[in-house]
């Protein structure tokens, strides 16, 4: 277990302080009496179960949201809106501005006509970039950077504000491996120029692995303010939770009260899905088979073409060449309920454009992929839709006040839940998951593991794509290793498996791919 080289002691300046903060909605309480503080120079990972009063905390730290009850001073006297930035993980920045645009949005340099100095922009964002030991050119366009680079972006032109401290809020969601080691080193540098920074991450290996100190709030208080090298994952874990991690999920009645055995074909010689030479609009020749009972894992950088591959083989792109197979059938499906229909589901990546409506009801949405069989004389049973969100809501444990409640009142983990909940059905022959643990605290995601299991147990197959290389190590039997030309053949999952061999597996891949295409 890495242990951080930066570890801030006592004496260290102490930039900010949250005494006593209180926050209630509707006469519930969010966050009830907490304390906080955070030294300069200092990574303070912030920790938390989906719900637990992690993103209230962070909007009354910001300003955004005022405080019922408490104090939060920054350097001794109250915060004004400069001293804190936030990276939230929904960007703000401008695609088609260049990164020193950017940097200085709304703040641009003038000359002495009153025109924008492009000169001095450039110049100083340069300057900027350098100082954090960000590599990046002030005249990209923006639109032309990784993700990993867009955030260090965002990072920079908080900065710029000369903020006393930055908040990143799940920063390597979306990253794989290479811009997650890209993104420490600057986060790193940036800790050298004295800025405190809140690290909020459902990622524990990275607590180990960056931060100074943790704190976890559990039900709107804290439980405990502790240095990282005194911490065990096993006791983060248990006090996130409030309880030791159940390996076994869920008990089987629970998730026996939607999908009934009885009609899931339970046939497991062969495969249940076999692609062979697919092609589509932003991969070729991709080849792999996925039996049933069997979890197979994607991994491939940004841009190799995972995410449309799951796609179209639902049927939500179009195909140009190759062959899908179902159960030795050949199959082309044009729209995603034709896939559904024959029991084959998608679980999307980005849950706020495709996997939810947001302004809906919880009921709303989870039973919208099961309209067919709620149907009864052309009128929805109403019992027996409420029976069965009642079920997949206990099955995933989604925490709201009410089924009714919309989904953009809940917290980015029990959104994913719902998202991941919608598409699991009894008939299902195929399940295709896109970063299904996506923003998912660590107790949440072993329920989701213990879900995704069941059906593999039930003779599904699942194809599980994911930019978390601890998480296809630990969930999946075997790994394909995806550029945007190949697909190797899977590799089963053995002690010998790490991370970092998926990382390094992965970047041979890439490097036989580039040597074809320039022979």
């Amino acid at each position: 277990m890495a242990i951080p080289t930066n570890q801030n002691d006592a004496s260290s300046e102490t930039v900010l302080v949250a005494k006593g903060v209180s926050k209630a909605f509707s006469g519930v309480y969010a966050l009830k009496g907490v304390d906080f503080d955070l030294r300069a120079g200092e990574v303070h990972a912030l920790l938390g179960a989906n719900g637990a009063g992690k993103s209230t905390l962070i909007k009354i730290l910001d300003g955004v949201q005022p405080q019922d009850e408490g104090t939060v001073e920054i350097d001794g006297r109250e915060r004004t809106p400069a001293d804190i930035a936030t990276v939230f993980q929904e960007l703000s920045l401008v695609p088609s501005l260049s990164v020193a645009e950017n940097i200085f949005l709304g703040n641009e340099p003038r000359n002495r006509f009153t025109f924008v100095d492009r000169k001095k922009m450039n110049r100083v964002a340069k300057e900027l970039l350098e100082g954090l030991g960000l590599r990046l050119r002030p005249e990209e366009p923006v639109e032309n950077l990784s993700v990993a680079s867009r955030q260090l972006v965002e990072i920079a032109k908080a900065i710029h504000r000369d903020a006393r401290v930055l908040v990143l809020d799940e920063p390597t969601s979306t990253l794989t491996k290479a811009d997650q080691l890209l993104l420490f080193e600057s986060v790193r540098d940036i800790q050298k120029s004295g800025v405190g920074i809140i690290y909020v991450t459902h990622r524990l290996t990275e607590v180990f692995e960056l931060a100074d100190r943790v704190t976890i709030i559990r039900d709107g208080r804290k439980v405990l303010t502790e240095n990282v090298a005194e911490m065990e994952m096993a006791t983060l874990v248990r006090e996130i939770s409030g309880t030791a991690i159940d390996e076994d999920g869920p008990p089987k009645e629970s998730f026996d009260r939607f999908a009934h055995p009885e009609t899931v074909r339970r046939s497991t010689t062969g495969p249940k899905l076999r692609v062979t030479d697919l092609s589509g609009d932003r991969f070729a020749n991709i080849s792999f088979r996925a039996d049933g009972g069997r979890i197979i894992g994607i991994a491939g950088l940004i841009g190799s073409g995972r995410t449309e591959l799951l796609e179209t083989i639902a049927g939500a792109r179009r195909a140009m060449a190759g062959e899908i197979e179902l159960d030795g059938r050949a199959v082309r499906f044009k729209h995603p309920w034709e896939a559904l229909k024959a029991g084959v589901a998608l679980v999307p990546e980005d849950r706020h454009r495709s996997g939810v409506i947001l302004q809906h009801s919880i009921q709303r949405n989870l039973t919208l992929a099961h309209r067919r069989s709620l149907t009864r004389a052309g009128f929805v049973d109403n019992r027996a839709a409420a029976n069965l969100v009642r079920g997949l809501a206990d099955t995933l444990q989604v925490k709201a006040a009410s089924m009714a409640s919309p989904v953009q009142s809940l917290s980015g983990g029990n959104q994913q839940k719902v998202v991941f909940a919608k598409w699991l059905q009894p008939g299902m022959q195929v399940l295709l998951l896109d970063e299904p643990t996506q923003g998912v605290d660590v107790r949440a995601r072993q329920e989701i593991y213990s879900v995704i299991r069941r059906f593999a147990e039930e003779g599904a197959a699942i194809v599980v794509v994911s930019s978390d290389f601890v998480e296809l190590n630990e969930l999946c039997d075997e790994i394909c290793f995806m550029t945007s030309t190949t697909m190797s053949r899977s590799e089963p999952v053995t002690d010998d498996v790490t991370d970092q061999y998926i990382y390094s597996r992965l970047n041979e891949r890439v490097l036989q791919s580039h040597e074809r295409d320039h022979q």
